[in-house]
């Protein structure tokens, strides 16, 4: 093709400076080349070769090389500006040397090939493809910013425990979003091959950006240029099928982004060692230390993701790189994760394995043990098999909550009588003409946890209401991943009972005035008041100061959030008098106008420290937190309070259509159990509770139109 770079104006071989024949499609002159041919090593002339195409300062057609930035794995790269389309490029060039074949360069057009299929926000796109006087080259866009490998120092986990957890969310939402790149590369037929922390760029949002296809391969091909025995990558972060030049499929690239994750968590890749070699052997032979013990800080679950991907066998490893990345957004939602850490008895068979003798004799004295604690166990028979089936039954019903909450639905339902399996207690038996009702809670975090805390008391108020209604009573729960759905299905009457607040009370209600308020949680002053808090080095001293700075809100739908815009509406600021604005469960910022921008990654939104760590790394120049929260950290992390104020607290309320009796009924257990202990555990913090009364969400619907004046 024509080249819109017209670099070269000499046909000099660049080794000799001897004349080169025109019919010769490389720069080295046929005598030159044949040298290279039988050299192994890359001279120094590889750089030099590369450089006289490509020179800083060069102005000819198209392209202006400014710098050279870097090199790939097949290529230098260099900055360049773009004259006809008015932008900055990356321009990537083939090194000349050992590499410059007929099989190098074919892998070199594949590159091109390859990327040119892959649309990702996250994969570095190819704008162009060309040659400069049979050297060829790419237009890339470019990533301003750093690689991985550059910026490695900056994921340090820091030694505390209380303050590694933001860090380790950082690490687990990075590695989310770039296993979702390679998913989709792999979608499209196309693997990696070397993934690396140095194919990673990170943009100036520490955003990650998935580069260097220049070796990857083609899933539905298979070409000469790239055999099962020939051996591409990077040692340390290779797959053991790869380091063994064997057919390799999508579980190599997902054993790198392992490696990746392993060196991320514990400051150095799974394997190393003096030379390739010994790594590569290490790779194939032995298992990689658990993480914890090169750093104590990291979290068990992480760990047992990371090293899921890092098994040896590939079919122990997730089967996509979009289900690793599911998972890890799951151990970001503290949900249960899909991994299993690998338990005594596979790790008894691999040792074994490896040790055929020893554990021949060892499996005959254990056979031997296991007969005689057989016939122990027989003793204990009927209370062992009652205990036994209770467990499985609390196993099974969580591993079923954690695969619907992995899919699109908006909640899951879980019977009275799983309820009381997984909080520990004997089911008891259906009884004829018993009555059942659904209560609805929303999920704040981990749904096994929010189950487990929730059943009990869900226990002890069925065995009230089935005492007050002198008739048996079950209570099914409902479990929302948040509270929007929690509206529609109470005016639809699919639920009976709703924790709700008293602003989603109120747009309840609009839709159907039936709607009743039974029980109102008062508020908890450690709990239930908030803090709208600055950094001490920002110089603002009150909210009126906030004009023109950036402001980080709770969830979207929180109320914690409602009474923070209306705090701010009250002291005159609105969205329009920040600079930008978030909330904490969104990963987009908001400009003045509501207009989505990028945003930076932060912390777990349901954590309380997240707030107080994007304030003090100058992430917002402002957030809000609990009160309790803010006592806590204030002095070590220099924080001002600029507002406080009270939540009113939330409402238990009744569909429109109930019978009035079953609604007394309700209300009147519930005010009987109020200081059971477990109550806190139902309202998630020590609660007191009494009836409604109207009262009770007269103020809310006095601020709803504050509210809605900070986003006009």
């Amino acid at each position: 093709m024509n080249s819109p770079v017209a670099i070269m104006q000499t046909s000099k071989c660049t080794t000799c400076s001897g004349e080169i024949p025109p019919d010769v499609p490389f720069r080295q002159c046929p005598r030159c080349l044949l040298g290279l041919g039988l050299s192994r090593e890359i001279t120094e002339f590889d750089s030099d070769a590369s450089s006289t195409a490509f020179s800083e300062g060069k102005t000819e057609s198209d392209f202006e090389i400014l710098e050279r930035l870097g090199r790939g794995g097949m290529g230098f790269v260099y900055r360049a500006w773009q004259r006809s389309l008015n932008r900055m490029v990356a321009l990537k060039m083939i090194r000349m040397g050992e590499l410059a074949s007929p099989a190098a360069l074919g892998r070199f057009r594949r590159e091109a090939e390859l990327a040119a299929k892959l649309n990702h926000p996250n994969i570095v796109s190819i704008y162009q493809i060309g040659e400069c006087e049979a050297n060829p080259y790419l237009v890339m866009r470019l990533v301003e910013g750093a690689s991985l490998a550059e910026r490695m120092h900056d994921f340090v986990l820091p030694a505390k425990r209380s303050e590694s957890a933001c860090a380790q969310m950082r690490i687990s939402r990075f590695m989310a979003v770039v296993a979702r790149a390679v998913h989709h590369a792999h979608e499209r037929g196309v693997l990696h091959r070397d993934l690396k922390p140095s194919n990673i760029l990170l943009d100036q949002d520490e955003i990650p950006h998935l580069t260097d296809f220049g070796i990857a391969k083609l899933l539905e091909q298979d070409t000469h240029l790239t055999q099962t025995s020939e051996l591409l990558g990077t040692p340390s972060y290779m797959a053991p099928e790869q380091a063994a030049g064997k057919a390799i499929s999508r579980g190599a690239d997902i054993y790198s982004l392992g490696a990746i994750l392993y060196e991320l968590l514990s400051g150095r890749p799974p394997f190393e060692g003096q030379k390739p070699m010994e790594i590569l052997r290490r790779v194939m032979e032995e298992e990689p230390l658990h993480p914890s013990v090169l750093n104590p800080v990291v979290d068990r679950d992480l760990a047992t993701i990371c090293l899921k991907c890092l098994d040896k066998d590939p079919v122990r490893r997730y089967g996509s790189a979009w289900e690793l990345a599911e998972d890890l957004e799951r151990w970001q939602r503290h949900e249960p994760i899909s991994a299993r850490d690998v338990g005594a008895l596979l790790r008894l068979r691999r040792w074994s394995v490896r040790n055929p003798v020893i554990s021949t004799l060892l499996l005959t004295l254990t056979f031997g043990m296991a007969v005689t604690l057989g016939l122990l166990g027989k003793a204990n028979g009927e209370k062992s098999r009652k205990s036994m089936a209770l467990d499985i039954l609390r196993t099974e019903s969580a591993r079923q909550l954690q695969e619907i909450w992995s899919s699109a639905n908006a909640f899951v339902d879980i019977k009275s009588e799983t309820l009381s399996a997984m909080a520990g207690m004997e089911v008891s038996h259906l009884t004829r003409g018993e009555h059942r009702f659904t209560i609805a809670l929303v999920s704040q975090g981990n749904p096994l946890d929010r189950v487990l805390r929730a059943a009990s008391m869900l226990n002890r108020l069925e065995s009230a209401m089935s005492a007050f209604a002198e008739q048996p009573t079950r209570l099914d729960l409902r479990l929302f991943k948040s509270g929007l759905g929690t509206i529609e299905d109470l005016v639809n009457g699919e639920i009976d009972f709703v924790r709700m607040s008293p602003r989603d009370f109120l747009r309840a209600r609009d839709r159907d005035p039936q709607i009743q308020p039974l029980i109102t949680i008062l508020p908890a002053p450690d709990n239930d008041s908030a803090v709208i808090f600055t950094s001490q080095n920002t110089g603002i001293k009150n909210l009126a100061d906030l004009r023109g700075k950036s402001f980080l809100l709770s969830g979207a739908e929180s109320t914690l959030s409602f009474w923070t815009k209306v705090s701010l509406v009250d002291s005159g600021i609105g969205s329009r008098d920040l600079s930008k604005y978030r909330y904490i469960d969104r990963t987009n910022d908001l400009s003045p106008e509501g207009k989505s921008m990028p945003a930076i990654l932060i912390g777990n939104p349901f954590s309380p420290m997240t707030p107080v760590q994007a304030v003090a790394a100058g992430l917002y120049d402002a957030a809000v937190v609990r009160e309790k929260r803010f006592r806590e950290v204030a002095v070590e992390q220099r924080l001002v309070a600029l507002h406080r104020f009270q939540e009113v607290g939330d409402l238990l309320a009744a569909r429109g259509n109930l019978p009035p009796e079953a609604a007394r009924i309700f209300q009147r257990a519930m005010l009987s159990l109020q200081n059971w202990p477990s109550d806190q555990t139902f309202f998630d913090a020590p609660s007191r509770i009494r009836a409604s009364t109207e009262s009770d969400v007269r103020e809310t619907l006095n601020k709803l139109g504050a509210e809605a004046s900070f986003e006009p």
